[in-house]
């Protein structure tokens, strides 16, 4: 028997090397095959955004780097700050993403001139603020001064505050600043709320609601597929703006300004962003860089084909391939302009490359990775009934909004009406009394250090949310953990939805529920009680399970219902259970505070969301402070709560 096993484990292991001999030979001949063909010595590693259209004009940079005879990296994809500052450190080498001027704060905040270099002109920018085509004829709205008008402004509202509803853009992006400069010089602060967040989720939004048919009401960036959708002087139309105003230099309308119109914003170009020593070392580069230019109207369309779903890392690289052939004329002139210039670093640079494959490792490379053969549009189907359900019921899941947006409002006025001072004493005796003079202490410590640094109201806009997520998780999750508790076969068919709602990313879940409902507070609300809701449920199921059989049968030997066991008998002793779920649910809800703050949910997520998108530390450590001290208080009074009752 022993003899057997041996020669067994013997025959796995010697199948298992020799199907890693096998990889290896198809990696080593696959390589081999390539650097034949090109000569390339020097390895370019490029970087792009987690915006991901920037990937398709990245692609196209390393298409022609590699029929120039360079050797190129797999793609990075970080978000903006860090990846100024890996080109910076020299651990990326060129990413073809700088907005100029937009993105001189990156710039500088990584290095500015010492460490980078700009280069090229890819394609122009153009941003403002549009509004619907049917909205502006009917009331004559041309400058985006007219919503000083109250009356202008409430056409726009989709909350019910009477302020028009902006779509901003994501905090901590030059966008995001020029958009709160010109708030005050039009004086609109009073008629106009800007909604911050992601870009992408916020459009999705503002988007149904017009195909609803309601008024659109938006900053725009072009090229992106909004473009596409929504026709300039068909759909929507751009907005002009009193004068030109702005808080990265001085302007003139020449510098703002369109077809005659004056946006008000700086019309802006896409460069390249390279490491100064790296460029230095491969002039090659630079100079190719220097020569590369898409279409803007191109910049367009394949940001709508990504909206379309063909948004995968493979997808964009064929398009990028698709269009290097319907412009080989163009991009040919790039790389014999290029061809012309002797290498420094003695490369041999060749016009094309032939990529074509050794055909008899093909059959192995499939045998070894048949998925690439056919793969399930899932992602197709799941966008297809997201859809379904937006088009058949979104006003059903908007009135989900009303009793949130109520208990929201109360919770939230009542915190804020209070002045600080009078709040802090407040909450610092009710937690000395509830957890003793420690925490009584540090509670007023904590929030005194909140009210210094000027995050006040945040930190009890964010309570507010909280408090009103929590309230809803207890009133949804406690039956629900009962009824879990009661009954096995509904625990097993429960049991998958709460792994996957403790387990699946938040991000995933946020573009949904902003198309069902919205942006803004409340959708951030529903988002938190998503997120917070299973631990309650849980934990609530556990505690009523761990009463004792012994006491329930007692209580049924005395004549007990199963009602009167429930509410008298198993959720008195499974209390401390029960609040020890509470204590976790909020913990989870106020850790959901910084994700929801991209779909336009204020309070301390979004301090620390507009740090890391200027790549401000001190911003985003603040508010990073401010959510911890914050937490530790919640979470020490409720344990207190569940000691106190265990007790």
């Amino acid at each position: 028997m022993i003899k057997k096993r041996l020669k067994q484990s013997t025959l796995l292991v010697l199948a298992t090397l020799f199907l890693i001999g096998l990889i290896s030979f198809s990696s080593r001949a696959q390589t081999t095959t390539d650097s034949a063909l090109s000569g390339k010595t020097v390895t370019v590693r490029s970087g792009t955004s987690d915006w991901i259209e920037d990937r398709f004009q990245t692609e196209i940079v390393n298409i022609g780097l590699e029929r120039l005879g360079y050797k190129t990296a797999p793609l990075v994809a970080v978000a903006y700050p860090a990846l100024y500052t890996a080109v910076a450190n020299g651990d990326l080498d060129i990413a073809p993403v700088f907005g100029d001027p937009g993105h001189n704060e990156f710039y500088q905040n990584a290095g500015g001139e010492k460490k980078l270099e700009k280069v090229g002109l890819l394609f122009p920018l153009i941003q403002g603020y549009q509004i619907d085509k049917k909205t502006a004829d009917k009331y004559g709205i041309t400058n985006l001064q007219q919503f000083q008008d109250p009356k202008i402004a409430q056409l726009f509202d989709s909350d019910g505050d009477g302020k028009a509803d902006l779509v901003g853009c994501d905090p901590g992006w030059s966008c995001e600043l020029e958009i709160e400069h010109q708030m005050d010089a039009y004086k609109l602060r009073d008629t106009v709320e800007i909604n911050q967040g992601n870009y992408t989720a916020l459009i999705a939004d503002a988007l149904t609601r017009y195909k609803q048919g309601k008024p659109f009401f938006s900053y725009v960036y072009s090229p992106f597929w909004l473009g596409q959708v929504l026709k300039v002087d068909q759909d929507v139309i751009w907005l002009e703006v009193p004068f030109t105003t702005s808080n990265i230099g001085n302007l003139t309308a020449k510098d703002t300004s369109v077809n005659g119109k004056n946006l008000g914003m700086v019309l802006g170009k896409y460069r390249v962003i390279a490491n100064r020593k790296f460029l230095a070392a491969h002039p090659s580069v630079k100079h190719f860089l220097e020569r590369v230019k898409i279409p803007y109207e191109d910049m367009i369309q394949e940001s709508y084909r990504i909206k379309k779903g063909e948004d995968k890392p493979q997808d964009i690289r064929r398009h990028a391939e698709e269009w290097v052939r319907q412009n080989q004329d163009l991009f040919d002139g790039w790389l014999a302009q290029i061809n012309q210039t002797s290498n420094q670093l003695g490369e041999k640079p060749s016009s094309i490359i032939n990529n074509t494959t050794n055909k008899s490792l093909e059959g192995l490379n499939i045998l070894l990775n048949p998925f690439g053969l056919y793969t399930i549009p899932l992602d197709k189907w799941i966008t297809g009934g997201i859809n379904f359900l937006v088009d058949n019921f979104r006003p059903f899941f908007q009135s989900f909004r009303i009793p949130i947006n109520w208990l929201l409002t109360e919770v939230r006025g009542l915190l804020l009406a209070i002045p600080p001072l009078i709040s802090l004493l407040l909450i610092s005796l009710m937690t000395w009394k509830i957890a003793g003079k420690g925490l009584g202490i540090y509670s007023l410590l904590a929030l005194t250090l909140i009210g210094f640094v000027g995050l006040w109201e945040a930190a009890m806009v964010s309570l507010a949310l909280v408090v009103t997520a929590v309230i809803f998780c207890i009133i949804v999750g406690i039956p629900l953990g009962v009824a879990c508790a009661r009954s096995d076969r509904f625990e097993q068919a429960f049991r998958p939805l709460l792994d996957a709602m403790q387990t699946l990313p938040t991000f995933v879940y946020l573009v949904p529920v902003v198309m069902l409902f919205g942006i803004g507070e409340v959708p951030g609300v529903i988002a938190t009680i998503i997120y917070a809701l299973p631990p309650l449920i849980r934990f609530t199921n556990l505690g009523i399970r761990q009463v004792s059989t012994e006491v329930v049968e007692a209580a049924y030997a005395f004549g007990s219902t199963p009602g009167q066991i429930l509410w008298e008998v198993q959720i008195p002793l499974a209390i401390p259970t029960i609040l020890a779920g509470v204590n976790q649910t909020v913990l989870f809800a106020l850790g959901m505070s910084v994700i929801a703050s991209m779909i336009a949910v204020p309070g301390l997520g979004l301090t620390v969301l507009q740090g890391m998108g200027r790549l401000d530390v001190g911003m985003a450590a603040v508010g990073g402070l401010a959510i911890v001290l914050l937490a530790i208080l919640l979470d020490r009074i409720t344990q207190a709560i569940g000691k106190t009752n265990n007790s």
